[in-house]
């Protein structure tokens, strides 16, 4: 069932007949079924725009590669310790009662023998959507009961922006709430879409989708303003709006605003009065921007050979940025690499020079990428989940893509946000929701790191890389095959679909 929330009352949603509601990260989902079997899905919510995502549930419903039972690792089960077994090894199916005494069992021996802190349940990913069976949070759950367990810090979307934004601006940022898409609509006059592409990823949401903000970039379009895409591909969103395409190299966005702002200084359009109200530190990075502190001014000749935007352009798009309502849209794309926390640093800093923060449609937005950021919210019901219960206060954390690290260099020291920590022992693993071997860079590294531990479980709906490469695996349902409650849109909360 589909319900529209409008201030507090519950409005259903008509459906077609012989179709079930349902909901998966791309949507709210009309899926029809004939004798016991879905033969066609689409969206249940009106849309202007095609999301293929949602046209496959059968597809992944039926999938040949779908894990059908309870699997063992054949030497694993006969007591081979080699762990270098894993993913080349035979599988054998067991019972259910014979898998949960092999589960209960190991993580009952490893918690007693080498202490909880020895368990990593981070299990991180993109689970299937739902606010009761969360896979993450119900295998903590379960964990945190029976006594704790290493756990993780931060994730792979935002690592480095997320932990630099609260000395920068004093909060995160990068899930915040944005500037309205009306607001840019109505007052932004130039727009700057900085490595993102939501016409890509809006498709999506951590809950489920809401297409709303994808009608936003259609009138965009319509609305005729002055778009730029700073971006090392033509993405989608940068030819459906017809913008203008800048391809910097990639990696070089700092170089890029650097340049920007060596000019914005020495031709002394910088905005001073905001600068001197607003912030604190210009007059080092200033400093730096000249050359100062190390003899190499940052010129826009400087970052041209390093971004490969011309110097020209260059000096165009600060004197443009700064003689018009700009709003710097970035992705979080650019922050992904060594160091990746300066990137959106220099486009704070930049926002800042120009003076419009806070102004209608100017200043920046980290967040407009994902997820309905920048709709109206919602301001009726609100929908709860199931949590994680109490942790153990004692337990340690490492962050979410050191994992090969911590697998490989247990005890050792490492540098997170100020501090210096060491790496748990981990024993065991147990991964219910997610696939890193999907999304971790440097697969090599993480196979050897993934022979580590004594034991691997995972628990998922697929035969994917990571199920392949555990010793037990459990099968699960997918989004449409459970009852659940999830939202449309994480930040508006426009519907909620059971």
């Amino acid at each position: 069932m589909n319900t529209a929330l409008e201030k507090g009352k519950f409005v259903f949603l008509d459906k077609p007949k012989n179709t079930i509601t349902t909901a998966a990260h791309w949507g709210a989902l009309n899926v029809t079924v004939e004798n016991g079997k879905v033969v066609k899905s689409e969206g249940s919510l009106a849309k202007n725009h095609q999301n293929e995502l949602q046209d496959v549930v059968a597809d992944q419903l039926y999938s040949p590669v779908r894990v059908k039972y309870p699997m063992v690792r054949k030497g694993y089960l006969e007591g081979n310790k080699d762990t270098t077994l894993r993913g080349r090894d035979k599988w054998v199916r067991i019972s259910w009662d014979k898998a949960f005494e092999l589960v209960s069992g190991e993580i009952q021996r490893v918690r007693e023998q080498y202490g909880s802190e020895s368990i990593f349940g981070g299990s991180y990913g993109w689970y299937s959507s739902g606010s009761l069976h969360a896979s993450r949070t119900l295998l903590q759950r379960y964990l945190n009961v029976t006594g704790g367990f290493t756990n993780t810090k931060g994730d792979y979307s935002t690592g480095a922006v997320q932990v630099i934004m609260p000395y920068v601006l004093g909060n995160i940022e990068v899930y915040a709430q944005q500037t309205s898409w009306h607001t840019i609509v109505e007052s932004t006059e130039l727009l700057v879409i900085w490595s993102s592409n939501p016409l890509n990823t809006l498709r999506i949401a951590w809950t489920s989708a809401e297409p709303e903000g994808i009608d936003y970039l259609a009138k965009l379009k319509a609305s005729g303003k002055r778009i730029i895409c700073i971006d090392p591909v033509k993405s989608e969103t940068c030819q459906f709006l017809e913008a203008e395409w800048l391809p910097i190299n990639t990696g070089t966005d700092v170089a890029l605003i650097l340049g920007i702002a060596h000019t914005l200084i020495t031709e002394n359009k910088h905005d001073h009065d905001f600068l001197t109200k607003y912030t604190v530190g210009f007059e080092q990075f200033a400093d730096y921007v000249l050359g100062k502190a190390d003899n190499l001014p940052k010129t826009a000749e400087w970052a041209s050979q390093i971004c490969d935007i011309p110097e020209e352009v260059i000096k165009t798009l600060a004197n443009d940025f700064v003689t018009h309502r700009t709003m710097l849209m970035s992705g979080w794309g650019l922050q992904r690499l060594q160091h990746g926390e300066q990137s959106h640093w220099a486009l704070v800093t930049l926002a800042a020079m120009l003076g419009q923060i806070g102004l209608p449609g100017g200043g920046f937005g980290l967040n407009y990428r994902y997820s309905t950021n920048g709709l109206n919210v919602n301001s009726g019901v609100r929908l709860g989940a199931i949590n994680a219960g109490k942790p153990n206060p004692d337990m340690p954390f490492f962050p979410v893509s050191r994992i090969a690290d911590a697998l490989l260099k247990p005890n050792q020291p490492y540098d997170y946000n100020g501090q210096t920590l060491h790496y748990p022992n981990i024993k065991l693993v147990y991964w219910a929701g997610g696939n890193p071997f999907a999304h971790h860079p440097d697969t090599n590294y993480l196979v050897k790191a993934w022979q580590q531990p004594e034991t691997m479980i995972v628990n998922e709906c697929y035969w994917t890389p990571t199920a392949r490469m555990a010793d037990i695996v459990l099968p699960a349902t997918t989004s449409y095959e459970r009852n659940d409650l999830t939202v449309a849109g994480d930040y508006v909360a426009k519907h909620i679909i059971r």
